[in-house]
């Protein structure tokens, strides 16, 4: 799976990077189809937001979330993505 990981508004920790990248991957357990993410990180003020957008071969999954850390941030975008995929394939 190719992942993409865009920060931008601060400089993107190598801590913060693999954390995402594993969090990301996690995705492929429930659509083995997912072929690339692309995850934009945002700092405005105090939010920090996530744009996740994910790309199968059926659909796209998108989640745009928001909080004053990054890694619960993530792990809510994952969440919302999940049961996307979850939604699309009991549909």
């Amino acid at each position: 799976m190719n992942i993409d990981i865009t920060a931008r508004g601060f400089s993107l920790s190598d801590s913060l990077k693999s954390f995402v990248n594993e969090k990301s991957l996690l995705l492929k357990k429930y659509d083995s189809n997912i072929s690339s993410a692309k995850i934009v990180l945002i700092k405005e003020g105090r939010a920090e937001k996530i744009e996740l957008i994910v790309s199968s071969k059926k659909t796209n999954y998108i989640a745009k979330c928001y909080s004053s850390v990054f890694e619960k941030t993530m792990v809510n975008a994952i969440n919302k993505v999940k049961s996307q995929i979850e939604r699309k394939l009991n549909s």
